[in-house]
């Protein structure tokens, strides 16, 4: 049978039977619009997050103590000041930044709240950009002067100046006077942020250090330390040479770092990762709709064998072969799937802006969405109408002829 001859057949199947078609067709487009709306949707979503991840997160650095050393307790030993400026110097083009927590009182009249003071460096604010209400962040200037100046959140703003009038104004954090510089909008988070809460009061690293008491060690030390490496292709380098540095100066405990270097780099390709695997699922899932229309359009075919029984033996008696009969019928089930499946793309796809303009996701319909569709459609017209196609080839003339 030709190609375009069995389409033409194909179609006018269809056509004589529109109503019974558009029941079969249902299940089919609904299946595939499903299939290519979650993956697009799944993919949108990824992008979303994990770009803006990695717009900051993909060189970031964290250099922390080695808690799972067995003797730490015994030996604990921290960077130094010291240690972070030999660093700078090595790594050029790298973002030191320190941060520094203590538990402090904040009161500014009869308001008394205890509140979590973090201390900065001036590139924390390039580090993790907040949107500030008012004010600016911190600079080097502050910290040069060693000056006591504050930022502080939205919330904390309205609790110590109900008035208004923060930006200016002065508030007592433990035993000194700081000046309020900036306060930041209330912000939702995201997958990548600083930590911080609504419950945090942002000052200098310097103005916070010389404050702690250092006593217990003689002198101030780095806790926690984040590094963003020049370029994402230097991760690598960057990571190598902080710790190269470290093992130098302090040496290891039983072949093991005393510190940490680890790059975060690593937990967005496992985040990627997990995104890929549930937008998966999920498109599996959508797709056994496709495979149940599936049933139905075998049924339909069924059916349609009962009807034309007459025919096949018509056609048979006439000189068609049982392989032209089979491949009527398997054009007439591909027909109908793909048909189904490119109207199922086409709603898919206006299913998929739908989603981006109500969640003000950037539209994105990945290549593999609507051609996976596609095969998939084409697959389960093949499959489930083979077995249809097999009963009508397999007729005996004499027999279908006598069939009323």
């Amino acid at each position: 049978m030709r190609l375009l001859e069995g389409i033409g057949e194909a179609a006018d199947a269809v056509r004589h039977n529109k109503l019974r078609t558009f029941l079969s067709l249902l299940g089919m487009i609904i299946g595939t619009a499903s299939v290519v709306a979650i993956m697009a949707a799944g993919s949108m979503m990824s992008r979303e997050f994990i770009d803006k991840a990695d717009s900051i997160g993909a060189r970031f650095i964290a250099v922390y103590n080695n808690w799972e050393i067995a003797d730490w307790q015994k030996q604990a030993i921290y960077m130094s000041n010291r240690d972070v400026e030999a660093m700078r110097e090595q790594q050029r083009g790298a973002l030191f930044v320190r941060i520094l927590g203590e538990n402090l009182t904040a009161i500014k009249g009869n308001v008394s709240k205890s509140v979590n003071v973090r201390g900065a460096d001036p590139g924390y604010w390039e580090l993790w950009p907040h949107s500030f209400k008012s004010g600016r962040p911190t600079d080097q200037n502050d910290e040069n002067s060693l000056a006591k100046v504050c930022i502080l959140t939205e919330d904390y703003a309205g609790a110590f100046f109900p008035d208004g009038n923060a930006i200016g104004s002065s508030l007592t954090i433990g035993a000194f006077d700081y000046l309020v510089i900036g306060v930041i909008a209330n912000s939702t988070g995201g997958l990548l942020n600083d930590g911080s809460n609504r419950e945090t009061v942002f000052v200098p690293y310097i103005a916070l250090e010389r404050v702690k008491d250092w006593s217990w060690c003689g002198s101030p030390r780095v806790f926690e330390l984040m590094v963003r490496a020049p370029s994402v292709a230097r991760v690598g380098e960057t990571v190598a040479g902080i710790e190269g540095y470290l093992d130098r100066m302090y040496g290891k405990i039983d072949g093991a770092c005393r510190f940490k270097v680890e790059a975060i780099e690593g937990a967005l390709r496992a985040i990627r990762t997990i995104f890929a695997a549930v937008s998966a699922i999920v498109a599996f899932i959508a797709g056994i709709s496709l495979f149940v229309s599936g049933i139905g359009i075998m049924n339909v075919m069924l059916v349609a064998v009962a009807e034309r029984t007459r025919e096949i033996g018509i056609r048979k008696a006439i000189g068609a072969k049982s392989s032209d009969i089979m491949a009527q019928f398997l054009m007439e089930s591909l027909f109908i799937c793909l048909m189904g499946g490119i109207i199922g793309i086409a709603l898919g796809i206006g299913i998929a802006k739908i989603v981006s303009i109500a969640t003000k996701w950037s539209y994105y319909m990945p290549v593999f969405a609507p051609v996976t569709a596609l095969l998939v459609s084409a697959g389960v017209g093949l499959v489930f109408g083979l077995a249809p196609a097999k009963n009508a080839a397999s007729l005996d003339p004499l027999v279908a002829l006598t069939k009323e």
